[in-house]
């Protein structure tokens, strides 16, 4: 086993405010703002600091698509830009990912198009020109994707949504601010707690055991303790520290030697979200309790048994009051957190994402070999009849405390 382990963003971890006079200092170039326009305050804030007078392109959160690319690509050449600043979510962080690399080598969206028939998985070719593409400063304002860092962006296209694979697709620089994480409602930030948590347990589960265990173990652990210290009271300390974490899983040694592909539950519900047309982590926590307990009886194209009895018996080390079953224990963590499902799987939708699970990512292709449509629809039946039943139950308890600033007393 070889380990080698190189990471090229510039990861920056920021006090609340301080990014409006930290930024300037690691531009190049003429500079460009691309934004959610639902952040107009921490848009006027950068604007009136380093970014004062740089040209601005606001968007839309929502699901990339080639339109989407088209907006900030035009935007990219149109004002000659050196520099990318991005600042939103993963959708926003993800088009401004996507776009100046396409801009950079107008072949690739053409391989794109040419290849999204094939898979739900398009692994880009090498960038030839390099140096036309413009640096890219991703300041996220959500956790979770680690968009800002990662290699991976998602598009969607005329035959679904795809996972775009490159590692010129992560950001030369990540910024967190804690002051960007202070809109985001704290039921969104268990949201992300929930699906940095999943990156690496998924994962672990579909792969074999490896010196590295113990790092992805310990990141659970601190993952999980956040959490529990969430739910006593949100803070923009505690914000900082999960979007730390979910750049951790990235970048971190966690997943280091482990199946790329190992996390199969991500394949199912990104066709059920877009089946669904639910977001990502709502599709994911429908799901996760039913794969979860499929793999406990047995089903091992799903992951390793005793590879998730390990890991959940680390999870409750940390919190034992959780159930044994790592399914009816997951369900049970999603459900202190708050963490929603979808309120109903139609047998259309049942049927729909089983047939483009195996068609996308199935088959004789890597990502979920091993399992038909049979056993995905299997699963979705199971996460139907959960969601049915929940529906019926009392509401998710709410934690979410007020969140406190520096130097607010309770």
């Amino acid at each position: 086993m070889i380990a080698d382990h190189l990471w090229k963003t510039r990861c920056v971890v920021l006090d609340a405010g301080m990014s409006p006079k930290y930024i300037g200092g690691i531009t190049r170039g003429r500079t460009g703002l691309v934004v959610d326009k639902a952040l107009p305050q921490h848009r006027d804030k950068l604007l009136a600091g380093d970014l004062k007078g740089v040209p601005v392109l606001e968007l839309t959160a929502r699901p990339v698509d080639v339109g989407t690319l088209r907006v900030v690509g035009t935007f990219i050449r149109e004002n000659g830009l050196q520099t990318v600043v991005g600042l939103g979510g993963g959708s926003v962080l993800d088009a401004v990912k996507l776009a100046a690399l396409f801009t950079a080598d107008p072949s690739l969206p053409i391989f794109a198009e040419r290849h999204a028939k094939r898979s739900g998985l398009l692994v880009l070719p090498p960038v030839t020109t390099t140096k036309e593409r413009p640096k890219t400063i991703l300041m996220p304002s959500t956790v979770g994707t680690g968009a800002e860092v990662s290699g991976v962006a998602c598009l969607d296209t005329a035959v679904g949504r795809r996972l775009i694979v490159s590692r010129r697709l992560a950001g030369d620089t990540a910024m967190l601010d804690a002051g960007h994480l202070a809109t985001l409602p704290t039921a969104l930030v268990f949201e992300g707690l929930l699906e940095a948590f999943l990156r690496v347990a998924g994962t672990m589960i579909g792969s074999t055991a490896n010196i590295f265990d113990d790092d992805g173990y310990t990141l659970i652990q601190r993952i999980i303790r956040l959490g529990q210290r969430l739910l006593k009271g949100d803070s923009l300390e505690l914000r900082l520290a999960a979007g730390r974490l979910s750049m951790e899983t990235h970048t971190g040694w966690a997943l280091m030697g482990r199946n790329p592909y190992g996390a199969k539950h991500w394949y199912v519900a990104n066709e059920l979200a877009y089946v669904t047309g639910a977001r990502k982590m709502t599709a994911t926590a429908s799901v996760i309790g039913p794969i979860w307990r499929e793999i406990a009886s047995g089903g091992a194209a799903w992951g390793d048994k005793a590879r998730l009895d390990e890991l959940w018996s680390v999870v409750r080390d940390v919190e034992p009051s959780l159930d044994r079953s790592p399914g009816d224990g997951i369900d049970e963590l999603m459900w202190r957190w708050g963490i929603a499902r979808l309120s109903t799987i139609s047998k259309d939708a049942e049927a729909r994402t089983a047939d483009a699970s195996i068609l996308n990512w199935g088959g004789a292709l890597p990502m979920m070999r091993g399992i038909d449509s049979v056993q995905v629809q299997h699963v979705l039946a199971e996460a139907a009849a959960t969601v049915e039943a929940a529906a019926t139950a009392q509401d998710l308890p709410s934690p979410v405390g007020q969140l406190r600033v520096a130097g607010e007393r309770g």
